[in-house]
């Protein structure tokens, strides 16, 4: 039983590593993930990193092809829009579903406001250094847009949301490099967003959002 938790631990471990190195470019879009390189590189063993390649192609982050193995997921405008597009039907549905939930209230807007207060912190410490930070303050980020739709009471819509979030924030981290950090227009919008959903002030809150995710779409990428 203890092997089987510590074979768990381990596949999530080298799941959130590789993860990581997907969404911040250390494993590059379109780059071929060699089962024998991996292992070397993170220290598990070839069937741990089979069953995680795999979680990875159940959640967009990497392609499978029989007889040339895999691959991590390219980029594309296409993509992107694909994306942006789910992402703003998702999160708007969530947030009004969640405000409109009135049992439970005083909790959610509490999580609201540490997740809040986590992300602040994180924009701030982006300003002074972006590679230090950068994977911290996706999670930051990506946690606080989560938080928001969090108590829309649909186990799907949540499933979904994070899903679509994930795979968008991997362009805004794969793009820092070629745009400058949204620091403190992110932060004064956040700032409002908060303020709204604690006053339940509906109309503002999803115009307000809705605005914030498409500024996250004029992003460069490839064309694959």
């Amino acid at each position: 039983m203890l092997e089987l938790e510590e074979k768990k631990l381990v596949g999530q471990s080298v799941y959130e590593q590789l993860r990581a190195d997907i969404t911040t470019g250390r494993l590059a879009p379109g780059q071929k993930l060699k089962l024998n390189q991996l292992r070397d590189r993170y220290g598990v063993s070839v069937n741990t990193l089979r069953e995680t390649l795999m979680r990875l192609v159940s959640d967009g982050f990497v392609l499978f092809v029989d007889q040339k193995g895999f691959r991590v997921k390219p980029i594309s405008k296409q993509d992107l829009h694909e994306l942006h597009e789910l992402r703003v039907m998702l999160e708007l549905a969530g947030v009004r579903k969640s405000l409109a939930n009135k049992s439970g209230q005083l909790e959610w807007k509490s999580k609201l406001a540490s997740a809040h207060y986590r992300l602040s912190h994180m924009e701030k410490l982006m300003l002074e250094d972006e590679q230090a930070n950068v994977q911290a303050w996706e999670q930051a980020d990506r946690e606080f847009h989560c938080t928001m739709v969090s108590h829309c009471g649909s186990e799907q819509l949540i499933r979904y949301h994070a899903n679509v979030i994930e795979l968008f924030m991997r362009y805004q981290v794969l793009t820092l490099d070629r745009r400058p950090f949204r620091g403190r227009d992110s932060q004064d919008e956040h700032n409002t967003l908060l303020e709204c959903l604690l006053n339940d002030d509906v109309a503002r809150a999803l115009a307000l959002l809705e605005q914030h995710i498409n500024r996250g779409l004029n992003l460069p990428t490839d064309s694959n």
